[in-house]
C-alpha cells in the first residue's frame, strides 16, 4: 500500500496532482484506493467539487470525508485548509457505508449498519467509523452496533466544525449527511491493521459524584446543578463559547481500572451539561488538565511500538482538546509519527476506539492506527533516540509547552496535600478515637443509606448491638488502660468476624452497633452466635477472658430506624437479664 497526502487549494491544484505520471503509476498497479477528505468548515459543495475529480480519476474509489476541526498533513497541523489522503491497496479490498441518522432511534440505525457492513463483507481486518457525533446519541448508536463478528479493531472520530460545535457534515463518494454515520470495511488477509490510543490528562479537583442525567445530559452533580463546578472552579461561562472553554477541562472518571475523560459539548438554560459518550448516575470523577509533557511521553511509547509494527501508513484521530491545549506546540505529538510512515488525520469531536465487540467513544485522546499490506513491509526506517523538546540555544523554545505542564505538576502536588489533610480530617470525623471503629454519626449516615436501599428494592437490614459483658468490674479491677486495650482488641477481631458491606461503629461506652446490609434475622442471628463464641473463646490482653450478650432484629418496612434499635436494645436488655452470654433476637 502507498499513501499520498495533500493540501487542497483550488481545483486546478487537485487535478494536476492527482494526473502527474507517478500517481497514474500507482494507480494503475492498485486493486483499491481509499480517499479521506476533511474540509475546516459546512462546505458540501466545495467537498462534492473534490469529490467529483477524484471519482473521475479513480472512478471505484472509496472516498470519504468531512468537517473537521482541523487537519493533520505530514504529522503537522494544517487548520484552514482541505487535506486529502489517497491511499492505494495492492490486495486489500475497501467497501464504503453511509447511513442517515435524522431519526431518533440511534441504536436501531447502528444495527442497521451492522447488518449492512455483515451481509456484504466478509474477511474484515479493521473499520473505520465518522459519526456526526455532537447530534447523535453515540453510546446508542454503539450499542446496535456492536454485533459484528470477529475481533478486528475499530476506530475514527466524530467530525467537527470550527465556526459551530453543533453542525458537522460527513460524506461518502457523492453522498453527504449532516447527521448520520460513514463506515470503511478493510477487507483481507493481506492487510496488517493496529490501533493505539493514549490520554495525557490528570485529575486535578477534589472527587465528585453524578447525582442526575436525563438522557445525555448531567443535571446534578453533588446534588448542585451540573453546570455549577465549571463557573466555581473555573469561571466558565454558560453562553455560547461554553464548548471551546471548556473542552480543556473533561471529567475524569475510572471504569474497570481504566481512565476515561468525558468532555462537555453544551450547556443548556437549566445548567444541566451535554456529553457525547455515556456517563452514569452514581459515578465519580474529577474535574481534568492536560500535561503536555504527560502527552509527549505517551506518545513517544505509542510512537516505538508502531515503530515495531513497521507500517506503511499512520492514521490518526485526535480530540480537539489537545489542538486547544498545546496549541502552537501541537506537532510535538503528532510530527514524529511522519518519520515512520507517511501520516494523515484530523482533531475530532470524540475518538472510536476498540474491538468490534466493545467500541468506545472517547473524550479528549489520541487514536493511533497503523496499516501494512502483507507480513514484511518496506524496509524499517531506524528512528534513534529523538528528543522532542528543543535544546538548542532558543530560550524560549516550547516555552508554552514547558510551563503548563509545570502547573499542571504545582497543582496536582497541592491537589494531593489537601487530599491527604483531608483524609485524616475525614477519618478524625467519622471514626472513634479509641477503637477506629465508625463513630455513632457516621453509623447514622450509613443507616440512613442502607434504609433508602432497603425501600427502594425490597432488600433485608439487620442490626447487632454488642455489650462487654461486666466492663465496669474490668476497668475497677484492672484500671481503665487494661479496659481499653480489651476494646481495641474486641474491635480487631469483629472486623475479621464481619463481612466487608457490613459496618461496625462504637454505639457508646463498651457497646457496638453492626449494621449488616442484605441480612434478615435468622442469618443475622446465626452472625450474631459465631460472634459471641468467638469472644468467649479468645483470650485478651492480660489474659484475660470475656464475654458478650447480643440483641438482634431486622428493619420493619416503614417504620423509623429508632424504632428498630430500641427494638434490638430491648432483645440486648433480655440477653443480659438471662444471665448474659448470650444472643437474643426480636
Amino acid at each position: 500500500m502507498i499513501s499520498k497526502t495533500v493540501v487542497v487549494q483550488t481545483i486546478r491544484d487537485l487535478t494536476a496532482f492527482v494526473h502527474t505520471d507517478e500517481i497514474k503509476k500507482i494507480f494503475k498497479e492498485s486493486s483499491s484506493v481509499f480517499i479521506q477528505i476533511f474540509i475546516p468548515e459546512m462546505e458540501a459543495d466545495w467537498a462534492m467539487s473534490i469529490e467529483a475529480v477524484l471519482s473521475e480519476t479513480f472512478p471505484a474509489a472509496v472516498i470519504v470525508g468531512g468537517s473537521s476541526m482541523g487537519g493533520i498533513v505530514h504529522g503537522g497541523l494544517c487548520i484552514e485548509s482541505t487535506i486529502l489522503s489517497i491511499t492505494f491497496f495492492k490486495k486489500t479490498m475497501v467497501k464504503g457505508f453511509i447511513v442517515d441518522g435524522s431519526g431518533n432511534d440511534s441504536k436501531a440505525l447502528g444495527k442497521t449498519l451492522q447488518q449492512k457492513i455483515s451481509s456484504s463483507c466478509k474477511n474484515i481486518a479493521g473499520v473505520l467509523l465518522l459519526a456526526t457525533t455532537s447530534n447523535m446519541n453515540v453510546a446508542e448508536f454503539l450499542t446496535g452496533f456492536s454485533n459484528l463478528k470477529g475481533t478486528f479493531p475499530v476506530f475514527g472520530g466524530g467530525s467537527g466544525n470550527v465556526a459551530e460545535t453543533e453542525d458537522s457534515l460527513l460524506f461518502l463518494n457523492h453522498e453527504v449527511q449532516t447527521k448520520g454515520v460513514v463506515a470503511v470495511a478493510f477487507i483481507g488477509n493481506y492487510i496488517k491493521i493496529e490501533a493505539h490510543t493514549y490520554l495525557g490528562w490528570q485529575a486535578l479537583s477534589k472527587e465528585m459524584v453524578v447525582t442526575e442525567m436525563d438522557g445525555p445530559w448531567v443535571k446534578k452533580i453533588d446534588d448542585q446543578p451540573a453546570f455549577s463546578i465549571y463557573h466555581r472552579y473555573l469561571d466558565i461561562q454558560n453562553d455560547e463559547n461554553f464548548f471551546l472553554n471548556v473542552s480543556e477541562y473533561p471529567l475524569l472518571l475510572k471504569r474497570d481500572g481504566v481512565e476515561y475523560a468525558k468532555t462537555p459539548v453544551a450547556a443548556n438554560k437549566e445548567n444541566a451539561i451535554k456529553f457525547l459518550s455515556d456517563i452514569k448516575v452514581g459515578e465519580t470523577f474529577r474535574i481534568a488538565y492536560g500535561n503536555p509533557k504527560t502527552m509527549i511521553d505517551q506518545a513517544q511509547v505509542i510512537q516505538d511500538r508502531i515503530d515495531i509494527f513497521n507500517p506503511e501508513s499512520i492514521f490518526l484521530y485526535s480530540c480537539v482538546s489537545r489542538l486547544s491545549l498545546l496549541q502552537q506546540d501541537v506537532d510535538l505529538e503528532t510530527k514524529p509519527f511522519e518519520a515512520i510512515a507517511t501520516t494523515f488525520g484530523f482533531y475530532t469531536q470524540g475518538e472510536f476506539y476498540g474491538r468490534v465487540d466493545n467500541i468506545h467513544l472517547l473524550n479528549a485522546t489520541m487514536v493511533a492506527v497503523s496499516m501494512k499490506e502483507g507480513a514484511k513491509s518496506r524496509k524499517r526506517i531506524k528512528r534513534g533516540s529523538q528528543p522532542l523538546l528543543s535544546e538548542n540555544s532558543d530560550p524560549f523554545a516550547n516555552k508554552h509547552f514547558q510551563i503548563i505542564s509545570r502547573l499542571v505538576n504545582f497543582i496536582q502536588a497541592v491537589t494531593e496535600e489537601l487530599e491527604e489533610v483531608n483524609k485524616e480530617s475525614r477519618i478524625l470525623a467519622e471514626r472513634d478515637y479509641l477503637t477506629q471503629a465508625y463513630n455513632r454519626v457516621k453509623a447514622h449516615e450509613f443507616v440512613e443509606a442502607e434504609i433508602k436501599r432497603c425501600q427502594r428494592y425490597d432488600t433485608e437490614l439487620s442490626f447487632l448491638i454488642l455489650d462487654v459483658d461486666l466492663f465496669k468490674s474490668i476497668n475497677d479491677t484492672h484500671g481503665h488502660n487494661a479496659g481499653d486495650a480489651i476494646l481495641v482488641y474486641l474491635v480487631k477481631m469483629l472486623k475479621q468476624e464481619i463481612r466487608d458491606i457490613d459496618m461496625l461503629s462504637r454505639w457508646g461506652g463498651e457497646e457496638f452497633l453492626v449494621i449488616m446490609p442484605e441480612t434478615d434475622l435468622e442469618g443475622a442471628k446465626i452472625s450474631a452466635e459465631r460472634i459471641r463464641k468467638t469472644i468467649e473463646q479468645t483470650i485478651f490482653p492480660k489474659g484475660n477472658h470475656q464475654t458478650c450478650s447480643i440483641g438482634v432484629t431486622s428493619y420493619k418496612a416503614g417504620e423509623r430506624f429508632e424504632e428498630t434499635i430500641d427494638r434490638a436494645d430491648q432483645a440486648l436488655y433480655e440477653a443480659k437479664k438471662g444471665g448474659r452470654n448470650r444472643v437474643v433476637a426480636k
